[in-house]
């Protein structure tokens, strides 16, 4: 009966939804279970805190209970069972006395009371914990259950303020949804968690459905609606053709988040994940220029697009601002440069330029047509050519034939320093190229050929990040 908010239902179901996702991104195996249990990275306490949680860290610190007894859960079905119980119970202390006299208690209580009613350990600490981290400088959990349960429950804040247009506008963010948004990146960066953005903002959401009631009808996602993303609220006797596909055709209602045992669709913004995307890209540049990362460096390869797994992008970030420092990355950058600048003179142009819907944007890198050479490259390329190529010609053609498969199988490996010292051997016959080769030569078939080597060495460097974003 508590209201979480009035456009988004009750704490009870915010507490459903919870658990739904916290099980999922475990059966998904993007939260796995400690080594001791079975892999997945170390726990470590997640003790300690800031604000008014410091006061209480000696206690957080306190083992609340004895261990359990039997043998520890493993990776699998135990873990998520784990994790669906703790976020079942999470909010449990809200109610008590004790919180509503300190809300500061908020969670610690929650883990006594876990602990006293003989919860398993891990779903008492993760009680006590989910919260974490509630600001800069707290403690980031680490061990799988409260992992679990805290990225479920700020990810199911972020995903139903945005569905509901409830963003931070400029200064204000009354749900303190930037804080949120921050926990997100600590939790998935802290433990290495391999989360693919797109897929867990729009999967939960498709099949978070409301146990429906004569007080609260359910929700589907309608997957007939291709301009818009959309919910549709159904009677209770469609909900088995709805799960199953069926088409049908909802009447739209003035206030689609009433309650009602009638039609009634819920009209989404239709950029709803692309805006929450961006938010966490938004986010994560913030916190990367804090911790010392240059802003263009980060520009680059959010330019890419199709990118949404946040421990890769940083990989890529920060294996470009250690290459960037050397220099065969800075004279790699000035030929690159260069490079760019003649074929942009001359409109010879990409497919498509880089993508600038947002560092996190969705797509399929595979599929994306600025790490793809020019039509142009391709059939110059193609055909033989028609004279015979300077030496410093064949050097870099030569050096593009071993540069380019090898940065390729790099980045497909997620190693970012190797694909880079792959490039960094473009340097010198880059700088010879330039030296004792007229790329505008008179002859057509020269200038052409000349111009689609150029394009090979800008699309092998697009293939790690988009070099033209970088400063110097």
């Amino acid at each position: 009966r508590i209201v979480f908010h009035e456009k988004l239902g009750t704490v009870a179901d915010k507490v459903d939804r919870v658990a739904k996702l916290a099980r999922w991104l475990v059966e998904e195996g993007i939260v796995k279970s400690s080594p001791e249990r079975g892999g997945g990275p170390p726990a470590s306490s997640a003790g300690g805190g800031g604000g008014a949680q410091q006061a209480t860290a000696s206690l957080a610190e306190t083992p609340l209970h004895r261990p359990s007894d039997g043998p520890p859960p493993r990776a699998g079905e135990d873990l998520a069972s784990l994790a669906e119980r703790a976020a079942r119970l999470c909010k449990a202390d809200l109610v008590t006395g004790m919180v509503g006299e300190f809300p500061e208690l908020q969670g610690l209580m929650g883990g006594y009371y876990a602990a006293a009613q003989g919860e398993d350990p891990a779903v008492a600490a993760a009680i006590r914990d989910h919260y974490k981290p509630v600001g800069q400088g707290d403690a980031v959990p680490t061990d799988p259950v409260t992992v679990a349960v805290s990225l479920a429950d700020k990810l199911d804040t972020l995903i139903t303020f945005f569905a509901a247009d409830m963003k931070p506008s400029g200064s204000k963010d009354p749900f303190a949804l930037r804080r949120a948004t921050l926990a997100v990146i600590a939790l998935i960066t802290k433990n290495g968690l391999r989360l693919p953005l797109a897929r867990s903002l729009v999967l939960p959401i498709e099949t978070l459905i409301h146990s429906g009631s004569d007080e609260q009808p359910y929700y589907v996602f309608d997957r007939n609606v291709a301009s818009d993303t959309r919910y549709t609220w159904i009677d209770e006797a469609l909900i088995g053709a709805a799960k199953e596909g069926v088409s049908f055709t909802p009447a739209f209602d003035a206030n689609p988040f009433a309650p009602s045992r009638q039609f009634k669709t819920l009209l989404l913004p239709s950029a709803f994940v692309a805006d929450l995307l961006d938010f966490f890209a938004d986010r994560l540049k913030v916190q990367q220029r804090e911790a010392g990362v240059r802003h263009d460096l980060i520009d680059a390869v959010f330019a890419l697009g199709g990118e949404d797994d946040l421990v890769r992008l940083l990989a890529r970030v920060h294996a470009l601002q250690a290459f960037i420092g050397t220099a065969d990355g800075a004279n790699l950058l000035a030929g690159y440069k260069r490079a760019a600048n003649i074929l942009k003179k001359e409109g010879f142009a990409l497919a498509s330029a880089p993508a600038q819907a947002g560092a996190l944007g969705s797509g399929d890198r595979a599929s994306d047509p600025t790490l793809r050479p020019s039509p142009e490259h391709s059939q110059a390329t193609q055909n033989a050519l028609s004279y015979t190529p300077e030496p410093a010609e064949t050097a870099l053609a030569t050096a593009l034939d071993s540069a380019e498969p090898a940065a390729a199988a790099a980045i497909e490996a997620e190693d970012f320093e190797r694909a880079m010292a792959a490039l960094a051997s473009l340097r010198a016959p880059i700088d010879q190229f330039f030296e004792s080769v007229i790329v505008n030569d008179p002859d057509a078939a020269k200038r052409a050929a000349r111009l689609a080597l150029l394009d090979r060495v800008r699309a092998a460097v697009h293939s790690v990040a988009d070099f033209s974003k970088i400063e110097g």
